[in-house]
């Protein structure tokens, strides 16, 4: 079982850089130093370091280390976005993944007597709603190829001003929650895709026109198949929304509101509201 610690989004902008390692590396002189020296030598450095050659098994442990980071630092980074109402906990997140990365259980419990129930929600909500690259074969469980992560994450309340980016992932997150909890769960969908809502609304928070389209979703592109009937459903559900009942619904100058919302859907998502006592 992997413990995964909390990384910033600079962490994930320098885990992207591994990738494009192919074949050169390190400091000169890195090939004295151990397997986990080397490795670290470029993270710790920025990226800065100029190996000259990896090993295959280092090319490896390298790729297990970014998916273990990308994971830790999306998730926190979801959670952030996902917490808009600021709300102050400790949870421990377990996640069990297959192969393919589909999640297969998420399990949050409170590490601190006074975590809000509502955050380890949040927190198993955001787990749920999670899609993940293949798991590297170093990672997978021998046996039957799963992989178990242990994240601790920790909500201790806003210490600086928002960005005006994590603002608006705030926005598009409380949005894309209300179209799938008000529209899109409904519906019994077995398959992957990005749900793409373009609707324009009154002041009284009526949907006066709405269209859907359906999208692959990047990580699964293969497994996306054209719906027409689901995407006729889904256009229907968005005119009998209240958008009044939206956290953060507001109008222009004119009294109307023209917007654009995104609602992933993935076969495990239906898990969403639904906590183990």
């Amino acid at each position: 079982m992997s413990i995964i610690k909390m990384k910033s989004r600079a962490d994930c902008r320098l885990i992207s850089m591994l990738l494009l390692l192919t074949g050169l590396v390190s400091l000169s002189g890195c090939h004295r130093l151990t397997l986990d020296q080397r490795v670290n030598a470029w993270v710790d450095s920025g990226g800065k370091s100029v190996p000259t050659y990896l090993t295959s098994e280092e090319i490896k442990r390298i790729e297990e280390r970014r998916y273990g980071r990308v994971l830790g630092t999306t998730l926190a980074e979801r959670v952030f976005w996902a917490n808009g109402e600021g709300l102050r906990g400790s949870v421990k997140l377990r996640m069990k993944l297959d192969r393919q990365g589909d999640v297969l259980r998420c399990e949050a419990q409170p590490t601190d007597a006074g975590s809000p129930p509502g955050f380890t929600k949040l927190v198993t909500d955001v787990c749920w709603s999670s899609i993940w690259e293949s798991v590297p074969e170093g990672l997978q469980n021998p046996i039957d190829g799963t992989f178990e992560v242990t994240a601790p994450l920790i909500a201790s309340g806003n210490t600086s001003p928002i960005s005006d980016y994590d603002r608006r992932h705030q926005r598009a997150d409380v949005e894309s929650r209300f179209f799938w909890n008000n529209v899109v769960a409904k519906q019994s969908i077995n398959a992957f895709g990005k749900a793409r809502f373009e609707f324009t609304a009154n002041a009284k928070g009526q949907v006066t026109h709405c269209d859907v389209t359906l999208k692959k979703h990047y990580l699964r592109p293969e497994r996306f198949h054209s719906d027409p009937a689901l995407q006729k459903v889904l256009a229907t559900q968005c005119l009998q929304l209240d958008l009044q009942q939206m956290s953060g619904f507001r109008v222009r100058e004119d009294g109307v509101a023209h917007r654009v919302v995104f609602v992933e859907y993935l076969p495990w998502k239906k898990q969403v509201g639904k906590y183990s006592e």
